[in-house]
């Protein structure tokens, strides 16, 4: 592969320009090109009705290619120290993600059937959300459930990147570090009761739109 180039204009929070060397054939959607703001919200498996649970806000940074794949890593924007690795090829994509100091897991895996349509359909994927953790035995886990990702645009960091670029491995360390910043600074998310919530898919949750309202992260 061509040896990618460098153009970094600003390593501020918010603000990273670079290009690169698109890949010839990246999966068509895939999560960052076209928008990197995404909502998931899940579903529990197990009830008769496929209850609704939660829905947070994440956000994929830049990818790279990897073989027929693409890889990179997410974070949330709704729950505090939420984060982890995506993968896709083809339509399906698969995240792994951690929470709560890495106590609690969380494995996704979204096949995309929704292509987008500017100005009547978001790009949407469904499938399965696992979340567990750790008990020093077998695992506990928290629910087995269904899932649905829809993308609600682009997340304000990182800002200025171009759809089908590749970063460089320096300046995705750069952005990762400060992601995770970000990440680990943001407000608890609370339940209806006002409660601290424990886990990203908690049923109980306050909405998202109370969240960003309550603490003016939108």
């Amino acid at each position: 592969m061509e040896a990618l180039r460098k153009k970094v204009a600003a390593v501020t929070f918010g603000c990273f320009v670079f290009a690169g060397s698109a890949m010839a054939h990246p999966p068509k959607p895939n999560v960052f090109d076209g928008g990197n703001k995404w909502l998931i919200t899940g579903y529990i498996d197990s009830t008769t009705n496929h209850m609704q649970v939660a829905t947070q806000e994440i956000c994929f940074l830049p990818y790279v290619a990897v073989g027929t794949s693409i890889q990179g890593t997410w974070y949330s924007t709704s729950f505090p120290d939420w984060n982890g690795q995506y993968y896709q090829e083809g339509d399906e994509l698969k995240m792994t993600g951690d929470y709560a100091k890495d106590v609690g897991h969380d494995h996704m895996t979204l096949v995309h059937t929704t292509y987008d349509v500017p100005g009547q359909v978001r790009a949407m994927a469904f499938k399965d959300w696992t979340e567990w953790q750790e008990d020093g035995k077998f695992g506990s886990i928290i629910g087995w459930g269904n899932a649905k990702l829809e993308r609600v645009g682009k997340c304000r960091y990182p800002q200025g990147i171009d759809d089908g670029v590749q970063a460089t491995p320096e300046l995705l360390k750069k952005l990762e570090a400060q992601a995770l910043e970000f990440s680990f600074g943001l407000p608890d998310r609370l339940t209806v009761s006002g409660d601290v919530a424990e886990y990203p898919g908690q049923s109980d949750l306050e909405s998202l739109d109370s969240y960003q309202e309550r603490t003016g992260f939108k």
